[in-house]
Protein backbone atom coordinates (compact mmCIF):
# COMPACT_ATOMS: atom_id res chain seq x y z
CA UNK A 1 0.00 0.00 0.00
CA UNK A 2 1.28 3.50 -0.63
CA UNK A 3 2.02 6.30 1.33
CA UNK A 4 -0.72 7.24 3.24
CA UNK A 5 -2.02 11.01 2.23
CA UNK A 6 -2.65 13.55 5.63
CA UNK A 7 -6.77 13.31 4.97
CA UNK A 8 -6.52 9.40 4.95
CA UNK A 9 -4.35 9.63 8.52
CA UNK A 10 -6.76 12.01 10.06
CA UNK A 11 -9.66 9.72 9.39
CA UNK A 12 -7.44 6.84 10.54
CA UNK A 13 -6.32 8.23 13.48
CA UNK A 14 -10.31 8.94 14.20
CA UNK A 15 -11.29 5.78 13.90
CA UNK A 16 -8.63 4.29 15.77
CA UNK A 17 -9.36 6.18 18.57
CA UNK A 18 -13.08 5.51 18.49
CA UNK A 19 -12.04 1.51 17.86
CA UNK A 20 -9.68 1.32 21.25
CA UNK A 21 -11.15 -1.47 22.88
CA UNK A 22 -12.71 -3.26 20.17
CA UNK A 23 -15.34 -1.09 19.38
CA UNK A 24 -16.88 0.20 16.11
CA UNK A 25 -17.17 3.78 15.15
CA UNK A 26 -20.13 5.80 13.13
CA UNK A 27 -19.49 7.88 10.76
CA UNK A 28 -21.03 10.44 12.29
CA UNK A 29 -18.18 10.12 15.44
CA UNK A 30 -15.60 10.09 12.71
CA UNK A 31 -17.42 13.28 11.11
CA UNK A 32 -17.11 15.29 14.49
CA UNK A 33 -13.78 14.08 15.33
CA UNK A 34 -12.03 14.79 11.95
CA UNK A 35 -14.32 18.18 12.02
CA UNK A 36 -16.05 17.84 8.59
CA UNK A 37 -19.38 16.46 6.92
CA UNK A 38 -21.21 13.25 7.37
CA UNK A 39 -20.92 13.68 3.43
CA UNK A 40 -17.13 14.26 3.31
CA UNK A 41 -16.88 11.19 6.32
CA UNK A 42 -18.83 9.18 3.58
CA UNK A 43 -16.55 9.84 0.73
CA UNK A 44 -13.57 9.07 2.73
CA UNK A 45 -15.09 6.08 3.90
CA UNK A 46 -15.39 4.54 0.53
CA UNK A 47 -11.77 5.52 -0.23
CA UNK A 48 -10.45 3.65 3.09
CA UNK A 49 -12.87 0.49 1.73
CA UNK A 50 -11.31 0.55 -1.19
CA UNK A 51 -7.43 0.73 -0.19
CA UNK A 52 -8.31 -2.11 2.34
CA UNK A 53 -7.91 -0.26 5.48
CA UNK A 54 -11.64 -0.43 6.70
CA UNK A 55 -14.97 -2.47 6.34
CA UNK A 56 -18.04 -0.49 6.31
CA UNK A 57 -21.88 -1.95 5.19
CA UNK A 58 -23.87 0.84 3.44
CA UNK A 59 -25.13 2.78 6.77
CA UNK A 60 -22.79 0.80 8.88
CA UNK A 61 -20.42 0.67 11.36
CA UNK A 62 -16.81 1.39 10.59
CA UNK A 63 -14.38 -1.67 11.23
CA UNK A 64 -10.78 -1.28 10.85
CA UNK A 65 -9.06 -4.23 8.82
CA UNK A 66 -5.97 -5.68 9.77
CA UNK A 67 -4.01 -3.27 7.55
CA UNK A 68 -5.70 -0.81 8.91
CA UNK A 69 -5.29 -1.16 12.39
CA UNK A 70 -1.36 -1.67 11.58
CA UNK A 71 -1.31 1.83 9.38
CA UNK A 72 -3.40 3.35 12.08
CA UNK A 73 -1.44 2.27 15.08
CA UNK A 74 1.64 3.35 13.55
CA UNK A 75 0.25 7.06 13.65
CA UNK A 76 -0.97 6.53 17.14
CA UNK A 77 2.97 4.88 18.34
CA UNK A 78 4.47 8.18 16.77
CA UNK A 79 1.94 10.28 18.24
CA UNK A 80 2.40 8.96 21.59
CA UNK A 81 6.63 9.67 20.89
CA UNK A 82 6.38 13.14 19.97
CA UNK A 83 3.55 14.08 22.33
CA UNK A 84 6.12 12.54 25.17
CA UNK A 85 9.08 14.51 23.63
CA UNK A 86 6.76 17.89 23.37
CA UNK A 87 5.61 17.70 27.08
CA UNK A 88 8.76 16.45 28.78
CA UNK A 89 11.42 18.48 26.55
CA UNK A 90 10.30 21.14 25.56
CA UNK A 91 7.65 21.93 28.10
CA UNK A 92 3.92 22.07 26.48
CA UNK A 93 1.58 21.90 28.40
CA UNK A 94 -0.32 18.10 27.99
CA UNK A 95 -3.50 19.47 25.58
CA UNK A 96 -1.35 21.60 23.46
CA UNK A 97 1.27 18.81 23.24
CA UNK A 98 -1.34 16.25 22.26
CA UNK A 99 -2.90 18.46 19.97
CA UNK A 100 0.12 19.08 18.09
CA UNK A 101 1.86 16.09 17.91
CA UNK A 102 -1.31 15.00 16.35
CA UNK A 103 -0.92 18.02 13.53
CA UNK A 104 3.06 16.93 13.26
CA UNK A 105 2.51 12.89 12.73
CA UNK A 106 -0.63 13.77 10.20
CA UNK A 107 1.23 16.54 8.27
CA UNK A 108 4.60 14.64 7.66
CA UNK A 109 5.79 12.27 5.67
CA UNK A 110 6.19 8.46 7.50
CA UNK A 111 10.04 8.31 7.26
CA UNK A 112 10.33 11.75 8.93
CA UNK A 113 8.31 10.73 11.54
CA UNK A 114 9.60 7.25 12.11
CA UNK A 115 13.11 8.98 11.84
CA UNK A 116 12.24 12.13 14.31
CA UNK A 117 10.50 9.11 17.08
CA UNK A 118 14.16 7.30 16.47
CA UNK A 119 15.91 10.28 17.70
CA UNK A 120 13.60 11.46 20.47
CA UNK A 121 13.91 7.44 21.78
CA UNK A 122 17.45 7.88 21.48
CA UNK A 123 17.46 10.73 23.53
Amino acid sequence: MNELSYSQKKYLFAIYKLCQGGGEAKSSEVAKIVGVSKASTAVMASKLCESGYIKKEHYGQINLTESGIKAANSIYTSCVIIKEFLENTLGLDPETADSDAVKIVVHTSEKTVNKLAEHILKG
